[in-house]
């Protein structure tokens, strides 16, 4: 079972600092944690569990009694004031241990009350949230109202495989192709949304590392050779224009100005709305783009390439600048998904959800053909080349 604490005495110092200036009561209890942001993470691996405990913003002069209950009735406003779209937890997928928690004399936090979660009664690619409240203090001490309710939000961890690209390996998605099809889906996108999951192994495979994309027209990539280091990431180009008129496109290079350490899983997403194209690092937005308009492709390199290029992943310019390292998701859509959508999608959406052009998911279940499915059924597989291998026990989010 795993278990996760959560409690910190450092808000109660932040409490203690805002009550000189003014707080619902001069002395006051909230539940720990929820100062900053009422949300608490709550990773669901397997029969998992997490405390809840109360903090208090003056030590208790004698034992002081705290009474919390779940409050699924807060969902719908939560859901209605964040603009999300939680679902509560199946009733029979957790337990609370009891009711109330103790702040013992002298002390500023309480004993702990533990929440409990089945991972298997939980559905993959679900966002469920469980209000959880203070209702009473015995004690004469007021709640700060701001911190009354936590929102636990639940997130099922899962077991997966990933393909390993090995820094010369990766896949074409020779559907996409204009240069194959006279008819490609994603020729001219007025909404789309392209989101990837990777883990770097290495940048020492030279100045760029492809990730998925057309070269020069629309490429997430590790780098860029022109003082842009190899373990930092790019969108280059993000170009939106009309695709009978190359040339006229308003190019858009993203760099983000972090360097990422290798071994760890990260989750990119570019989503275009008509308007405004935004990119997404692990859920969170890191980047917006005001655009005139107009369409998206992603059948293409930029006009004028020389070699046969189109949709890839793992790959560019040809067969190289490729990324050393492992791709566990990658799909493309032809809608703007919404943040709500893109964080409870990190691990896994469902194939047959509206706006969804294709999705491969890198498990190592080879088709006849050699090809890695289209989980959609549209018929985009993936084509591998190279040396492209699978590792097991991956979890995500990891």
């Amino acid at each position: 079972m795993k278990k996760y604490i959560l409690g910190t005495l450092a808000a109660a110092a932040m409490l203690l600092a805002g009550c000189s200036q003014g707080t619902d009561f001069e002395d006051a209890v909230f539940v720990t944690g929820t100062l900053t942001s009422q949300n608490v993470r709550f990773l669901v691996d397997g029969q998992s569990s997490m405390g809840l405990t109360v903090t208090s913003s003056a030590k208790a002069e004698g034992d002081m009694a705290v009474h919390l209950k779940a409050a699924p009735e807060l969902l719908d406003a939560y859901n209605k004031k964040t603009g999300r779209n939680y679902q509560l937890p199946p009733e029979e997928a957790y337990t609370l241990d009891g009711e109330q928690v103790i702040i013992k004399a002298g002390s500023n936090q309480s004993t702990s009350i533990l929440l409990t979660a089945d991972g298997d009664k939980l559905q993959e690619g679900v966002g469920y949230c469980l209000p959880v409240s203070i209702t009473n203090v015995e004690g004469g001490v007021g709640v700060m109202e701001s911190s009354r309710t936590a929102y636990v939000l639940f997130t099922k961890v899962i077991n997966i495989k990933a393909a390993n690209l090995g820094g010369n390996g990766g896949f074409d998605i020779k559907g996409f192709w204009k240069h194959l099809n006279e008819n490609t889906p994603v020729e001219s996108l007025g909404a789309m949304t392209l989101e990837m999951k990777v883990l770097p192994v290495s940048f020492d495979m030279g100045w760029i590392g492809s990730l998925c994309g057309c070269e020069e027209n629309f490429l997430f990539r590790f780098g860029d050779g022109a003082g842009f280091p190899g373990n930092k990431l790019q969108l280059a180009k993000g170009s939106i224009g009309n695709p009978t008129h190359p040339d006229q496109k308003e190019h858009f290079d993203t760099k983000i100005d972090k360097e990422f350490p290798t071994g760890h899983w990260l989750h990119f997403a570019a989503v275009y709305d008509g308007h405004f194209l935004r990119v997404y690092l692990d859920g969170e937005l890191i980047h917006s783009i005001e655009s005139q308009g107009g369409t998206i492709n992603l059948s293409m390199a930029y006009d004028g390439h020389t070699w046969n290029d189109g949709f890839s992943i793992g790959r560019s310019t040809g067969y190289q600048r490729y990324f050393n390292g492992y791709v566990s998701e990658c799909r493309v859509w032809g809608v703007a998904r919404t943040l709500d959508e893109i964080e409870n999608g990190i691990c896994y959406v469902d194939p047959t959800s509206e706006g969804l052009i294709a999705y491969w998911r890198f498990n190592g279940e080879v088709q006849d053909d050699g090809t890695i499915l289209d989980e959609t059924g549209h018929g985009y597989n993936a084509t591998p080349f190279g040396n492209v291998t699978y590792v097991d026990n991956q979890k995500c989010p990891f």
